[in-house]
């Protein structure tokens, strides 16, 4: 370990960490070695200029203190499928969840999630949805997993 601590959550990062592994703050390495900056402000909840995100990620949450896990899963590419089929580019291993249960897509205005027919349904900030665009700091849940929406 550096020695550097995430500002959100106080927990140890080193200089490869492009998010926290425990809170999934975004760690800014351009304001120095020993401490960094989360990119979580009101400003950066949508795109600018209309140009997509360079990318993006999903972080496990922990199923009983909602902490973040140390799964990250990244979804910078057009379509990312969500399921229980081993195909599935984020498998979830849990009979709540479909086979095929949802798909993230990115576009030049962001990311979107859209159920595509699940049983249990996909819940972003603990609403059920069929289809909505993302935004920093979301939560998602697709049967027992739950996932915090970053930028990168």
């Amino acid at each position: 370990m550096s020695g550097a601590v995430c500002p959100e959550c106080g927990s140890e990062v080193t200089l490869e960490m492009k998010f926290c592994p425990e809170c999934g703050s975004r760690l800014d390495h351009a304001q120095s070695t020993v401490s960094y900056a989360p990119s979580f402000t009101e400003e950066d909840e949508g795109v600018s200029d209309g140009a997509a995100p360079a990318g993006a990620a999903l972080i496990e949450l922990d199923q009983v203190e909602g902490t973040a896990g140390r799964r990250m899963h990244d979804i910078s590419r057009e379509v990312v499928t969500v399921g229980r089929h081993p195909e599935s580019d984020i498998f979830l291993d849990d009979v709540t969840v479909s086979r095929k249960h949802a798909e993230i897509l990115r576009s030049e205005g962001g990311y979107r999630i859209r159920d595509v027919g699940s049983l249990n349904g996909t819940y972003v900030n603990r609403v059920r949805v069929d289809a909505v665009d993302l935004r920093n700091g979301d939560e998602i849940q697709i049967g027992k997993y739950r996932f915090k929406f970053v930028y990168t």
